[in-house]
This record gives C-alpha cells, structure tokens and sequence, in this order.
C-alpha cells in the first residue's frame, strides 16, 4: 500500500474508535495516527533497501511479534503521561498498517507468501535487493503504473477513492484535527526565520 492509503486506513479507524468511545481528536492525536500508519515502512524500508540489515522492507516493523508488543508498550506509556488518545491512535494506526497490506498485496497483486513476512523473526517473505531507498520505491510506482494499464485495475481505482474519501470525510467531520497544529508549527517556523 501507498503512504496515503495507509493514513486513510488509519485515520478512518481512529475517527470511529474516538466516536465510539466518545473521545475528541486533537493535532496531535492526528499526528500520532499519521506516524503510526506510516512507521512499519520508515523502519523496514530504509533497513532493508538502504543498509541490508533487514531480509525484506516488510519485516521487523511490520511483523505481529513486534508491532503488538510495542503498540501495547506505546498506549501504557501514553497513558502515565495523561495522553491515552494520543498512544491509542499511534497504536490503531501501526496495527491497521500489517493487515492493509496483506489485503493490498494479497487481493490486488496475489502475493500470498507475503503472510510469512508478518511473522519476523520466525520467517520472512522474498528478500528486497539492496538497490537503495529511492530506487526500491521508484520499482514500485513503476508497478504500480503498469498495474494500473490493466482492465481490472478500476477496481482498485475506485477502491481508493471510497477509501480516501471516507477518510477525509471523517477528518472533516472530526474538525479537520491536526490544522491548526500545522498553522502554529508554520507560524513557529515563521518566527524563527525571520529573527
């Protein structure tokens, strides 16, 4: 799955755990869920394609023994120090990373052996060449692009766009959290230049 995709999933599983819960979203409950969603990759990834110390780019981050123990370590944590929305939301994000991608990679691109990839150390999936951050992702916008020549690919366009809209829809509806963090972090930067 793409970075967006990933957030969508997240965020969209946040929005109805906070609204279940009964719990208001903030910047930075946005932000935690935004890391978290997208932390499985900016750990496999650069350690796999940029410095071979991991078999694969869906390996350590992304397998249940780690992304478990941590997310549980991360919402106890955030918990003592009186920010429990913000560790749940990093933690919902990180957990929903691991199944978006069995079902992105199973269900649009048949990659089944993938399974073992979630199971790190015990086993791992196909092992990524070690060609480099940028060339490991430029591998797979170019897939991504031939896939999307095909006629089935619709499917998968029209996937993303529900999910990409039911996300924003939701975040909106959440009072677009996360934007005036943005504008005070902006602001900040701002200040600081200009001095």
């Amino acid at each position: 799955m793409f970075p967006w995709e990933h957030a969508a999933v997240g965020y969209i599983l946040v929005s109805l755990w906070a609204r279940v819960t009964g719990r208001r979203l903030d910047g930075w409950a946005a932000l935690a869920v935004l890391v978290g969603t997208q932390f499985p990759d900016l750990v496999d990834k650069p350690l796999a394609w940029s410095f071979g110390v991991l078999p694969s780019g869906i390996s350590m981050a992304h397998s249940i023994l780690v992304s478990v123990p941590v997310s549980i370590l991360v919402v106890v944590v955030a918990r003592r120090y009186g920010a429990a929305t913000v560790g749940v939301a990093f933690a919902l994000g990180y957990l929903s990373h691991i199944p978006a991608d069995l079902l992105f990679n199973g269900f649009f691109f048949g990659n089944y052996g993938v399974i073992r990839a979630f199971l790190w150390p015990l086993s791992h999936g196909s092992e990524s060449s070690m060609g480099g951050f940028f060339a490991q992702t430029w591998f797979y916008l170019r897939r991504f692009v031939v896939f999307l020549r095909r006629p089935e690919a619709w499917v998968l366009v029209a996937f993303e766009l529900a999910l990409l809209g039911s996300a924003v829809w939701l975040w909106l509806g959440d009072g677009a959290p996360g934007v005036a963090l943005l504008k005070r972090s902006v602001t900040g930067i701002r200040r600081g230049v200009t001095k």
